[in-house]
């Protein structure tokens, strides 16, 4: 079923009181209007004045409004209430994780607007599909030790078929990897006096259509619990719009293919492990996209993060009726 929105109007007046600070950003920084634009800048909270004074930030401001006033304009009834309401979680979200000093608000905000710019153009880039922005967003210490959590994540919310088991997932995916960044009981505090980077995990993700009757969730994500390095790494979840349901590779090829065979061998050429077919059953490591499957590997097995394999290539082995289709 689909989730109940907020009232229409009230979503739409919490969108332009949110969006207001930008809109008198970008007369500000981009020269235009008479002084009073200015003094409406300085009235400004805090995020609205970083963009205010930043000229580039101005500019992806305006992008991001644009594609959002584009998409909004192509909707009617329950898509632009959904939209309306994922417009005000994803400001609230970006006013929450955007903090620190100057330098790191500006960065911050110039990665979210960029990737908001993109999922918006993605997100009117034919039928509607229903699919809103989660993120978790959350600061502490423990044990001392400082911590930030800015993971984000899918939901998707159409009616077409029953996708509370993949909403789920990827909701618990996201959560179970943020606790792990929290320090318990036997974190290495340096005796109370710890002065290292805060312990950190941070996840964004793009949308991608395989085919006609599937979304790729790409996640990438980067991990830090007080070790040497952090941890790097991206994961795929293929989700089928007809069942609502995950589906790994089994789904994909057709089972008198050897399918499985067959990417050994490919992917042999590049990655050099004894186990690779036990590997390449794991379903996160498959991420397909519109034109080529890409497969994740880390440096510790055995080579370059990531083998793509064109479609054509892998044709025979795809089903016909399958989510990634032939």
């Amino acid at each position: 079923m689909v989730r109940s929105f907020p009232d229409l109007r009230l979503a739409t007046a919490a969108v332009l009181v949110l969006l207001a600070g930008g809109a008198l950003a970008q007369g500000s920084a981009s020269g235009s209007g008479q002084g009073g634009a200015r003094t409406d800048c300085a009235k400004a909270t805090g995020i609205e004045r970083t963009i205010c004074r930043n000229p580039e930030l101005a500019s992806a401001d305006r992008k991001m409004s644009a594609a959002y006033t584009s998409l909004v304009g192509k909707l009617a009834g329950p898509a632009k209430e959904h939209l309306l309401a994922d417009q005000v979680r994803w400001l609230a979200n970006r006013n929450k994780a955007c903090v620190g000093d100057s330098a790191e608000i500006e960065d911050c905000l110039d990665t979210r607007l960029r990737e908001r710019t993109a999922r918006l153009d993605w997100l009117g880039d034919g039928a509607y599909p229903f699919i809103s922005e989660q993120a978790i967003v959350k600061t502490g210490k423990a044990r001392g030790i400082p911590y930030a959590i800015d993971a984000s994540y899918p939901q998707f919310d159409a009616a077409t078929a029953d996708f509370t088991a993949v909403n789920q997932q990827l909701a618990t995916a996201a959560a179970e990897a943020g606790e792990r960044v929290i320090p318990g009981p036997d974190a290495d505090n340096g005796g109370g006096n710890y002065n290292g980077p805060p312990w950190s995990y941070t996840q964004a993700y793009t949308l991608h259509r395989p085919g006609p009757n599937a979304i790729t969730v790409y996640v990438r994500y980067d991990s830090y619990d007080g070790g040497a390095y952090s941890v790097v790494g991206v994961s795929g979840t293929l989700v089928d719009l007809r069942t609502g349901k995950a589906v790994g590779p089994e789904g994909v090829f057709l089972p008198a293919s050897n399918w499985l065979r067959e990417l050994t061998r490919i992917v042999g050429a590049d990655i050099s492990a004894p186990n690779l077919s036990e590997m390449l059953r794991q379903p996160s490591r498959y991420v397909f996209l519109e034109d080529h499957l890409e497969l994740s590997f880390n440096p510790l097995e055995g080579g370059p993060y990531t083998v793509e394999i064109t479609y054509d290539r892998l044709r025979p082995l795809l089903r016909v009726d399958g989510p990634v289709p032939r």
